[in-house]
């Protein structure tokens, strides 16, 4: 009996709970081993249990408990058995932490506040926190990210080729002016981030003209109800308003988010043009002045709700809902004194235009198990209908000529995808695949009635012409994707995508026409990690741009007067790039790129003169072999270097707490076969500088400045130096819940945009001019519940550092 109380009171039993940081506990197939101090194994199980029950017979001595499994770090404690009297040892849960290598990226993305992450494919700047991009508009933060230039006719050029504009990786389909219109309005905070991916790969649509701009929206709610709430306010001679609301929430099994806004902007232009027509001896010329108030305003409304069905498994349904209303109201002159008679013609106009569209978005998401084989559903069906009124009144020397032009635009969209992601991790070997079938339906009903000798045209609504164009696009797709890690230092992904597209327009002043395309679009990218901070990276891919119905519409939708009018080219064919880029990377943020595009086709935009006219035609004209060139360098120059030196590498990055400069500088050309350019085709140079400065009292001064050099762009002829200074002040408070922030931009009124274009029988010189000098008020306010570390009903911890939307 003695013995066995002996043994008995030798016998203590030792209790532990697991949980997972990202998975069910239940799923996570774990490897229990118990040692003593000299490393002998005691126990070892394997077991996928969370609760734990083991018994410790005889020992008394220290032991370590290890806890090993695939996806998570190994975990191991040292337990002191002789300092528990009692003979049931209860320890604290233990949560298996995921490895930090799970991914490539997370060395780098794992620096607090790093606002630009380089990888082989894309650069993302961050936006939320950014004091520089977040101040304005979204379309002037992706002017203020380096490479990224305007066009002249609207939208953004990266490199040397036109961007593409997505929300959260799917394409948009507005027009290039509601486009831009929707990017002015939206406020730059409503973005957490911004993808530029330069050389889009194959899992990503042919159908692109180069580049893709990816606006990233705000997905990491807090429990409970969070949101910011911001209020801008900009003047000059106009009033630009724009208050918007972000609201967000997580409960057990569903998240949700809603932002809405307005925005009321005021704005006035100014455009002059000069017209040499050459045929003529003497040359003649005509010159028209424009002035133009322009009153926009924008109501937009984009609910979403996430449900979590299971950690593998999530479905997310979003709308996006917006409504627009744009007044334009001109007066331009025109002069030509070297003709005979004379000309002086005055013009007044009015237009007034409504858009509406409406977005459903379905995404399904499911991973088949711990090694994260997934599949990714993405659905949604986009309808857009716009309507306007134009009048135009023009006064001739005793002749007056009224013109009445009315369009109604109707889009349907359909879209879905399915993309498959199937990884080898044990060899490296990631393998992506997709199918993808969409639909887009365009009608522009334009009706007019031009040159009428009475106002009455204006009430009474009676037409002369009208044009019915009916546009529409299928497109099925298929492909593979390929990426292989050899060690830590090479990276090489490549792909192929099957395209099919078919193309019909029609109208009822042409025939139905049709054209079916069939191609493959290769791509690879190499990524060598020459160090830890040295990166090189070269990437190709093809691809392909179909015309866009307005390239194809014969309504006439551009500026109006008796000697301008415009027309699509329904005789365009598709473009096909060759793109290529060089890239090397120090630290990320230090980078020098080369990138060289081949277009065997070239859609531009073209003007048509008859000989002895002056009548003046704007359409569309399809250019063969078009070469791209484009260099790039940025260099980051942190004050602290010139303090610390090299030893600043050692400690943690904070780009919001440190001063620095970041100067970056970006060189274009094109060159057209066949084209007579008017001057020597070179290209030109951007220069720019963003920096931050810490001032006392916890205020940030930055200051963004950039100028671009005279030079050529396609056939475009930059005659002017373009150029910008911005100075923008703020300060945080309340721990970073409200935020105020004052701006001056384009201080010295300087940003313009002086062009000149040669055509057969015809040179062009143009000057435009916005008001883009404004000073803007921004506050900006976050509220909700922060919650603690690891403390969730998702079993998924908040990683959130601040207060309100994350």
């Amino acid at each position: 009996m003695l013995f066995c109380a002996f043994a008995v009171q030798s016998q203590k039993r030792l209790f532990f709970k697991v949980q997972s940081e990202s998975l069910p506990c239940e799923e996570v197939p774990k490897q229990i081993v118990i040692r003593n101090t000299n490393g002998d194994v005691l126990i070892k199980e394997t077991s996928l249990a969370c609760n734990f029950n083991i018994l410790l017979s005889n020992y008394t001595n220290d032991v370590v408990l290890s806890i090993t499994t695939q996806l998570f770090d190994s975990v191991s404690l040292k337990v002191s058995i002789a300092k528990y009297t009692s003979d049931s040892i209860v320890l604290d849960d233990i949560l298996l932490k995921e490895h930090v290598s799970k991914i490539d990226e997370v060395t780098i993305t794992g620096v607090k506040r790093k606002f630009i992450e380089v990888d082989a494919d894309k650069t993302t700047v961050t936006i939320k926190d950014n004091p520089i991009l977040e101040i304005a508009s979204l379309y002037d933060a992706i002017l203020k990210l380096p490479g990224v230039m305007p066009f002249p006719g609207g939208g953004f050029v990266v490199g040397s080729q036109m961007a593409n504009v997505y929300f959260d990786n799917i394409p948009n389909v507005l027009s290039t002016d509601d486009l831009m219109n929707l990017l002015k309005s939206l406020p730059a905070n409503t973005a957490e981030k911004i993808e530029i991916i330069s050389n889009p790969g194959a899992s990503y649509d042919a159908n692109l003209t180069g580049s893709i701009i990816n606006i990233l929206s705000h997905n990491k709610p807090n429990k409970w109800l969070s949101g910011t709430l911001t209020v801008g306010y900009g003047f000059n001679q106009n009033q630009k308003f724009s208050p918007s609301l972000i609201l967000d929430g997580r409960r057990t099994k569903w998240t949700w988010q809603l932002q809405a806004g307005y925005s009321y902007n005021e704005s006035r232009s100014r455009d002059t043009s000069n017209r040499l027509f050459n045929t003529f001896v003497p040359v003649l010329g005509i010159r028209s002045d424009r002035n133009e108030k322009n009153i926009r305003s924008y109501y937009y409304l984009k609910p979403s709700v996430n449900f979590l069905f299971s950690k593998r498994t999530n479905l997310s349904l979003s709308y996006n809902g917006s409504f627009g209303d744009n007044r334009i109201s001109g007066n331009s002159v025109t002069e030509g004194m070297s003709l005979q008679p004379p000309i002086s013609a005055l013009q007044d106009y009015r237009s007034r235009n409504y858009g509406v569209g409406n977005q459903g978005i379905l995404s399904f998401r499911h991973e088949f198990d711990t090694l994260k084989r997934s599949v990714l559903f993405t659905a949604f069906y986009n309808n857009y209908q716009n309507t306007s009124t134009r009048k135009n009144s023009q006064f001739f020397p005793g002749l007056e000529n009224f013109s009445l032009l009315d369009y109604s635009l109707n889009i349907h969209r359909f879209y879905t995808k399915v993309d498959f992601s199937v990884p080898f991790s044990r060899i490296k070997l990631y393998v992506n695949s997709g199918l993808k079938y969409s639909l887009t339906k365009i009608n522009n009903i334009g009706s007019y009635n031009i040159n009428n000798s009475s106002a009455s045209v204006f009430d009474n609504k009676l037409y002369n012409s009208v044009i019915d164009f009916d546009f529409s696009e299928d497109n099925m797709a298929a492909y593979v994707e390929l990426k292989k890690h050899f060690g830590k230092k090479i990276s090489i992904g490549a792909g192929v995508r099957a395209e099919n597209y078919t193309v019909r327009r029609k109208s009822n002043v042409s025939t139905q026409q049709r054209n079916d395309y069939f191609n493959l679009f290769p791509s690879v990218n190499v990524l060598y990690r020459a160090s830890s901070i040295l990166n090189i990276i070269g990437s190709y891919s093809r691809k392909i741009g179909i015309p866009s119905f307005s390239q194809y519409d014969p309504n006439n939708t551009g500026y109006y007067d008796a000697f301008t009018s415009s027309t699509g080219n329904p005789l365009l064919r598709p473009n096909f790039y060759d793109n290529a880029e060089f890239k090397v990377t120090l630290l990320d943020y230090i980078e020098v790129s080369f990138s060289l595009s081949h277009s065997q086709f070239l859609n531009l935009n073209e003007v048509v003169v008859q000989p002895n006219s002056i009548q003046v035609l704007s359409s569309y004209k399809t250019y063969k072999n078009v070469n791209g060139y484009s260099a790039f360098a940025a260099l980051p120059v942190p004050f602290a270097f010139f303090t610390k030196g090299l030893k600043m590498l050692d400690e943690p990055i904070e780009v919001d707490k440190m001063s620095f400069l970041y100067l970056y500088a970006n060189y274009t050309k094109t060159t057209i076969e066949g084209y007579q350019y008017q001057q020597k085709n070179k290209g030109f140079v951007t220069f720019g500088v963003y920096s931050q400065f810490i001032l006392p009292a916890k205020i940030r001064l930055n200051v963004d400045y950039y100028i671009s050099g005279k030079g050529i762009y396609q056939i475009y002829e930059f005659y002017k130096n373009r150029t910008s200074f911005d100075l923008i002040v703020s300060r945080d408070f309340l721990q970073k819940k409200l935020r105020v922030s004052l701006s001056a931009e384009d201080i010295f009124n300087m940003s313009q945009s002086s062009t000149r274009v040669l055509f057969p029988n015809i040179e062009m010189n143009s000057y435009s001019k916005t008001d883009t000098r404004v000073i803007r008020a921004k506050i900006s306010y976050s509220f909700g519940k922060v919650e603690k570390k690891n403390e969730s009903d998702l079993g998924i911890p908040d990683k959130s550092k601040g207060i309100g939307v994350e």
